[in-house]
């Protein structure tokens, strides 16, 4: 559930004060038995291109091709409301998009979670909207197989759950999950491009406590995509030390390809979608908490369903000669630009660009103050994502601020993303 529409007026502020002001009131005259909370969440950013993409590239070639990066400022609400049985989270926002220009403003609403639970002794049967996030990393998480979750955003918010039906059984060391997801959604509206967190899929998770060590077994049967089985285990080795590991084997995952090309400008995209079979994914991690609450995080993941070097290196070496052509095929200017534009379509194509990947995290928990700084380092082409932030938390306001920094040599491919620098600064008021 989730719609949008826009508008000219610039005044998404005011419309969203007063949703807020009604929601307040609702929520002081919601019948017993029904809890209502929520949050008013106000958030800036701005971001600075980067020379080293193609896309960037592209904009320049052909000015209105590609959207600029602007400054962007958004306010919303997020409405809670749960009984026994039913839960229902709820986000409406007012954005603008080019707060220079503030010419255009959008609004849109949807749903995160709308799921009805009905208990019966040990078991818990649950059907709708909801939010189901596995696995025991924290950079990646190959065994979320249900939410799919993005990862490493800058800003933690609610994420939009899956459609699903959902039985699940815990005792005092036990647990199993048995999901029906998508289950409305029919073959033929999954293609190899789609987001395969979409299509129809059975998934179980087992778990099982054995003292300080948490064992974690996954199944995912996808409609497009076929089988996966995968493992995860947490040991909390002392009061400081806690080690994770997670694998996951695919059948079959979407992967972007491209044709063998007879000329470096071509007419039209050389990139599709198409399945590789027998993929795997792995992950190592752990983290150590001081007492003074200073923690530390390490992780290193290989996910072979990022495009292998060899592809990365053709794809640089392609951008490259369309950069060259530029010079020597001045009159097919615009005709480069579109092939340099089809380039950023494998950016998108897996959770990982690169399959070695190394993640390391610094953060510091005090009362009210929480700064980290981590980085993402891929070995391969020594690309870096570098990401510093601060929080400070009161009893009802919460404020973040920082700042992501994508760089490396000039051939890494998270240097040739299209950002260079994010800056962002977030407030909100729970109630």
């Amino acid at each position: 559930m989730h719609f949008s529409f826009s508008f000219r007026a610039p005044r998404p502020v005011s419309i969203l004060g007063m949703i807020v002001a009604i929601a307040i009131q609702t929520g002081n005259a919601v019948a017993d038995g029904v809890q209502w909370t929520g949050q008013v969440r106000g958030l800036v950013s701005a971001q600075s291109d980067s020379m080293y993409s193609p896309l960037t590239l592209a904009g320049q070639l052909a000015p209105g091709l590609i959207p600029a990066s602007v400054n962007t400022a958004a306010l919303e609400t997020e409405l809670h409301l749960s009984n026994r049985h039913l839960s229902v989270i709820a986000t409406v926002q007012g954005r603008i998009d080019d707060i220079a220009q503030t010419n255009t403003s959008a609004s849109s609403i949807w749903v995160n979670e709308l799921v009805n639970s009905i208990d019966r002794g040990p078991w818990q049967f649950s059907a709708g909207k909801k939010i189901v996030g596995w696995d025991v990393a924290y950079g990646f998480r190959p065994n979320d197989v249900v939410q799919q979750e993005k990862r490493r955003s800058l800003i933690s918010t609610t994420v939009i759950g899956r459609p699903l039906l959902m039985a699940e059984y815990f005792n005092a060391d036990t647990a199993a999950s048995f999901v029906w997801v998508n289950p409305l959604r029919s073959r033929d509206t999954i293609s190899n491009n789609a987001d395969i967190a979409e299509e129809q899929a059975l998934a179980t998770r087992l778990y099982y406590r054995a003292g300080s060590l948490d064992l974690h077994a996954f199944t995912r049967l996808g409609q497009h995509t076929g089988a996966s089985v995968g493992a995860a285990a947490a040991w909390v080795a002392t009061e400081s030390l806690e080690l994770h590991t997670s694998l996951r084997y695919l059948q079959r995952s979407p992967v972007s390809t491209v044709e063998v090309e007879n000329s470096p400008i071509q007419h039209s995209s050389p990139w599709s979608s198409s399945v590789k079979k027998n993929v795997g994914q792995a992950l190592l991690g752990g983290t150590w908490t001081s007492e003074n609450q200073h923690s530390f995080l390490l992780e290193a993941w290989w996910d072979g369903s990022a495009l292998s070097g060899q592809q990365w290196r053709a794809w640089t070496r392609k951008n490259q000669q369309l950069r060259s052509s530029i010079n020597t095929l001045p009159q097919l200017s615009r005709e480069i630009a579109y092939n340099l534009a089809w380039q950023s379509q494998p950016l998108s194509s897996s959770a990982n660009l690169r399959r070695n990947n190394v993640f390391a995290r610094w953060s510091w928990q005090t009362s009210t103050w929480q700064p980290a700084i981590d980085l993402l380092w891929t070995p391969e082409d020594g690309g870096r994502i570098a990401t510093a932030s601060l929080g400070w938390q009161g009893d009802q306001w919460r404020i973040d601020g920082g700042f992501r920094q994508y760089g490396g040599p000039s051939t890494a491919v998270l240097a040739q993303l299209p950002a260079r620098q994010t800056a962002y600064a977030s407030a909100s008021w729970s109630y």
